[in-house]
């Protein structure tokens, strides 16, 4: 069986390849040796020796791809591998591959419709029905998708407001009512991932694929705010979960280099309180700084290929998606 799974893999890509394609995106290709491998926190990129400079290999396509949008592309998309230095599990691989998809003045509810319909067309495709098994649970891929607010999934899970919620003993309290051990030095992003990991996600719809959106604003150094009905802030993005599985993080498309330098080097500031010297320093991609002031408003969406295959093809875990093994790790 896994050896079909890893073979109907193939088929899986030349089918959202056409599909793209018939959707008039353009497929791009951009470095895997670059200077700056990207700015999150909790991402260890993998660097590679150099004898002029430090050159990493890509955790995402995202800042090249951006820079092919500030040279006129409006429609690209890339299926490319990408690099993070993470144990092996089950839904994780050091090596994975990537489906990154941007589209200039497009809206985030208007992206959510994109890939609801393309993970409709997928499944007919490769399995002619819209109802899928994925670790024992049946998935049902027809719409209209759920779409849910992070505010209103708290409010429903933890009985609190996260807009009144915005001091770390408010989480702390609810972490230890919860059983889930606050350290002193915990941050409110730490506070809110143990909530969201222990309390939320696993709450998730299982047998229906949802779009979580509107999330703390400090979660999100690429994106653009958006005031809710409330006028509070925050960050214009969403991610896809099926199954209980994230499946994909989409953004509208920070464009002020002034605010992006600064969410850079405050990311980088946390890095290094946190890890010190056992995440190497991502320098600060300045090309990407001039691009993305050129670049029209832009929705971007990346999507994890190899979870999209286990889902698809209804495989357990992501070894059984891959022909060969990746040696890292």
């Amino acid at each position: 069986m896994t050896d079909l799974i890893w073979k109907r893999r193939f088929k899986l890509e030349r089918t959202l390849r056409e599909y793209l394609w018939s959707e008039g995106f353009e497929e791009t290709r951009t470095p895997l040796l670059v200077k700056s491998p990207g700015m999150e926190p909790h991402l260890r990129p993998i660097q590679l020796k150099s004898h002029a400079h430090p050159v990493f290999l890509p955790t995402s396509p995202e800042f090249a791809m951006k820079k092919l949008l500030a040279k006129g592309m409006s429609r690209i998309f890339q299926i490319c591998p990408a690099f993070r230095d993470e144990p092996h599990s089950p839904d994780h691989h050091p090596e994975f591959s990537m489906l990154e998809l941007y589209e200039t003045n497009g809206s985030l509810p208007s992206l959510q419709n994109r890939i609801e319909a393309l993970f409709q067309h997928l499944a007919r495709s490769l399995n002619g029905t819209l109802t899928l098994h994925f670790r024992g649970e049946k998935v049902d891929f027809s719409g209209p998708w759920q779409r849910s607010r992070v505010c209103d999934l708290f409010h429903e899970f933890v009985d609190i407001d996260l807009r009144t919620h915005q001091e770390k003993g408010a989480l702390a309290s609810v972490c230890e009512r919860a059983g889930l051990h606050a350290e002193t030095h915990d941050s409110w992003d730490d506070l809110y991932f143990k909530i969201w990991l222990n309390l939320i996600e696993p709450k998730l719809p299982k047998h229906r694929p949802i779009f979580v959106t509107h999330y703390p604003l400090s979660q999100s150094s690429l994106c653009n705010p958006i005031q809710d009905e409330t006028g509070f802030t925050w960050a214009n993005r969403f991610e896809l979960y099926v199954g209980n599985l994230e499946l994909g993080n989409a953004f509208d498309e920070l464009r002020d280099p002034r605010k992006q330098r600064e969410n850079f080097e405050h990311d980088q500031k946390i890095r290094r309180e946190i890890y010190g010297d056992r995440y190497p320093e991502s320098p600060i991609d300045e090309e990407l700084l001039i691009a993305i002031e050129k670049m029209p408003p832009t929705s971007g969406i990346a999507l994890g290929l190899d979870r999209m295959a286990m889902l698809l093809l209804g495989a357990a875990t992501i070894e059984e998606t891959l022909p060969l093994r990746s040696y890292w790790g």
